[in-house]
């Protein structure tokens, strides 16, 4: 995610080069072609710019509209796991914490399977970060989990899934040992159904992209409109027609920039500059649950690097 409030040129001229090109070439052709040359029928009617200007700006608000709406629903979808595992470790510890007083129940027994309860929450937030992001998890599983464990959650293809099954699994052993009674298994089976379930959203998200054809047309429509709009806009101008050059090389940044913005922002965990922090949110989630339980030592938070935080 960027963080920064400034750009440097550098960066984003990669984005519009090509059309920068392209309206350095029309624009050169419709000044040689219309003004010096002679070829007046060259000139197209300067309303078609305008016309064609507006529709493909109301496309492209469209496009960057529907991006950012993606980004938004993304960053909502980690946010409300993010509550959610800190829910469950929160239960889990207010509940187990009570049978302390029963003299039955090692307390050291009820802060080990506390901790391996929050570890391993914090694999599977690290795990589907990962996931969604195509990177490798195993440096976080191999820290966070036991060594009977990790292996299995990485022998796997959906790591998360495991990691889920293998935290059901470890409820129901607490409520065998006698950590948990009554109904407190239901109240976290009831926050890991819905993890699971915001993990199958944003798994939508990051396998289902906005469809090609929308942003092929928009990013064709975009150059169509850069080669057209010189041999309209120069019948507007009267005199030093040599002008409709650069005004041709604003026109391809301001459109090619809107449209780059959008295309950026609609994979909104492609682990690109623009996308949700997961890497760090992750790293904070972890942090927030040992913090839940009392544990000091807490992985760094994380800080933007260069203006982007990860």
């Amino acid at each position: 995610m960027i963080v920064k409030e400034t750009f440097h040129i550098r960066r984003t001229l990669p984005f519009v080069r090509f059309d920068l090109l392209l309206a350095a070439v029309s624009g050169t052709a419709a000044y040689l072609l219309v003004d010096l040359a002679g070829l007046r029928w060259l000139a197209l009617p300067s309303l078609l710019a305008t016309v064609l200007g507006t529709a493909l700006a109301i496309l492209l608000a469209f496009r960057a509209n529907t991006a950012y709406q993606r980004w938004w629903e993304a960053s909502t979808i980690w946010a409300q796991l993010t509550g959610q595992c800190r829910t469950l470790v929160r239960v889990a510890r207010t509940v187990t914490d009570a049978k302390l007083a029963d003299p039955a129940v090692d307390p050291d027994t009820v802060h080990a399977w506390q901790r391996d309860l929050a570890n391993r929450q914090a694999a599977w937030a690290h795990s589907l970060a990962r996931q969604l992001r195509g990177q490798d998890p195993t440096p976080e599983l191999t820290r966070l989990l036991p060594p009977e464990e990790a292996p299995l959650v990485l022998a796997a293809d959906n790591r998360p899934a495991v990691l889920a099954r293998l935290q059901s699994q470890a409820i129901f052993r607490g409520y065998a040992a006698g950590i948990l009674t009554g109904l407190d298994n239901f109240q976290m089976e009831t926050a890991l159904a819905g993890l699971s379930t915001q993990q199958a959203l944003a798994e939508r998200m990051s396998t289902t992209p906005i469809p090609r054809p929308h942003d092929y047309l928009s990013r064709m429509f975009v150059h169509c409109y850069v080669v057209v709009f010189p041999f309209a806009a120069i019948s507007a101008l009267p005199a030093y027609r040599w002008l409709v050059i650069p005004s041709a090389l604003l026109i391809a940044v301001f459109f090619r920039m809107v449209e780059r913005v959008g295309a950026s922002t609609e994979e909104p965990f492609a682990n690109r500059t623009q996308d949700v922090p997961i890497t760090a949110l992750a790293t904070n989630l972890e942090r927030d649950l040992l913090e839940l339980l009392d544990v000091p030592q807490r992985p760094a938070k994380p800080v933007p690097v260069e203006g982007y935080l990860w």
